[in-house]
């Protein structure tokens, strides 16, 4: 049985303000980069938490063609993802492609 783990939302407005917060917690190991933050810091919002080994989930929740989808989950898949979300109304299309795309990645689950 796997150990229940607490998965921090790091609603901050600014990848600037993610060290502190992380070097506060250092028994958290799983953190959440949600839409707001990614669109004001890109990829940077995602560099301290894989510098300090920090497990990444990033709430974006992918809602497009499937090709976009499944070339999206690859670039996250780059970063270091571990959780990535994509919007379940998508449809059965976008959702196999993303899964596809997540199954080139062992580490990477997605969440629907």
């Amino acid at each position: 049985m796997r150990k229940a783990e607490i998965i921090l939302a790091l609603d901050v407005p600014s990848a600037s303000d993610i060290p502190a917060i992380v070097d506060s917690l250092p028994a958290i190991n799983f953190y959440k980069v949600g839409l707001e933050l990614f669109t004001a810091s890109g990829p940077a919002a995602l560099d301290y938490l894989r510098k300090k080994n920090k497990r990444i989930f990033l709430d974006l929740k992918l809602h497009d063609i499937p090709r976009t989808v499944e070339r999206s989950v690859k670039a996250a898949s780059k970063y270091g993802v571990n959780l990535l979300t994509v919007h379940a109304g998508g449809g059965r299309s976008m959702l196999k492609a993303a899964a596809d795309a997540a199954g080139d990645t062992p580490t990477m689950k997605i969440v629907a």
